[in-house]
């Protein structure tokens, strides 16, 4: 991909007494080798090792700071008022991109105009660095439909990244959100746009022993349902009416659905207008939007290895 084609991506990263992980994530991002980053880290005036580090890496920053704010959302807004990139993302200081997924999220928004929005597929990794999955598809596509039907969990931020026209639509971030704030801001975007999924793994999420995420989850989701009914009323009564009848619908359609059974798995997608994931096409070297149908492991006829598909691709 030449120099000229590559969008300009802005990356994020906020971070408050993280020193341990905090070196990891920001090798994560400069490692990356992209031609075209803004990257930018706001501490919210940690007191540990996390300024040494930041200072380690400064000359290859865009701007970074170290003061008290109100909190991560706040740090958030802060370090985007401060970018300029076309494409937009934050990561937190302890997750991890993964080698050259910058290229990757390049590639896909080239190849469709259209979308502005992108996830990738939901990874996750141990307190020690070690990538494992736990969130595959099909169940890792989500809809605004989805969504209003209160079947959110969970949009992975740090896989996210969607252009500046949509984060100008939706207007920033709500800083006056505690835990939830990045859902609130899916639930803005889902207005202008749709949410599009790659096969490609782009970052995952840290598990810690002592992690702040895990103590509040409780918290954390109460301020997601909250989202959602503050969200459902900007609709009327008929529309809301619609939704718990979808919601209903997608109980007798989703285990189809998320369980990937084949042939059967057609109407769950249909109704909650789900995109279809978008994957890289080795015989085109190029990046296709297409569903993954279920193929059968290969079998050997004679000296030759045979490769049989389920169903055709779609």
């Amino acid at each position: 991909m030449h120099l000229n084609t590559l969008p300009k991506i802005s990356v994020v990263t906020v971070n408050y007494n993280n020193g341990a992980f905090l070196e990891a994530t920001i090798l994560s991002v400069l490692n990356q080798g992209y031609p075209n980053l803004e990257y930018i880290i706001i501490d919210g005036g940690s007191s540990d090792n996390s300024l040494d580090i930041i200072k380690k890496y400064q000359h290859q920053l865009a701007y970074w700071v170290s003061e008290k704010d109100q909190g991560q959302y706040h740090a958030v807004q802060k370090g985007f008022e401060k970018s300029t990139g076309e494409i937009m993302a934050w990561i937190n200081s302890d997750d991890l991109y993964v080698p050259n997924s910058f290229f990757a999220v390049a590639g896909i928004f080239n190849t469709f105009p259209e979308v502005q929005w992108l996830m990738g597929i939901p990874r996750e990794y141990t307190e020690q660095g070690s990538m494992i999955s736990r969130i595959t598809l099909p169940w890792g596509r989500w809809s605004k439909h989805r969504f209003y039907t209160f079947d959110f969990q969970f949009i992975q931020q740090e896989s996210c990244f969607w252009k500046r026209e949509l984060w100008e639509k939706a207007g920033g971030m709500n800083t006056s959100y505690r835990y939830a704030g990045d859902m609130e801001l899916w639930l803005r975007f889902f207005r202008h746009a749709k949410l599009h999924t790659t096969l490609a793994t782009l970052a995952g999420f840290r598990h810690r022993s002592n992690q702040r995420s895990a103590e509040f989850r409780r918290d954390y989701l109460l301020e997601c349902q909250q989202a959602i009914k503050q969200e459902l009323k900007r609709f009327s009564i008929f529309k809301r009416t619609g939704y718990v009848l979808l919601r209903l619908l997608g109980y007798l359609t989703g285990p189809f659905f998320f369980y990937d059974i084949p042939v059967f798995n057609l109407a769950y997608p249909l109704l909650f207008c789900i995109p279809k994931p978008i994957n890289y096409d080795f015989s085109k070297k190029s990046y296709v939007r297409r569903n993954q149908m279920v193929k059968l492991p290969p079998l050997f006829i004679g000296k030759r290895q045979v490769h049989r598909k389920m169903f055709s691709e779609k």
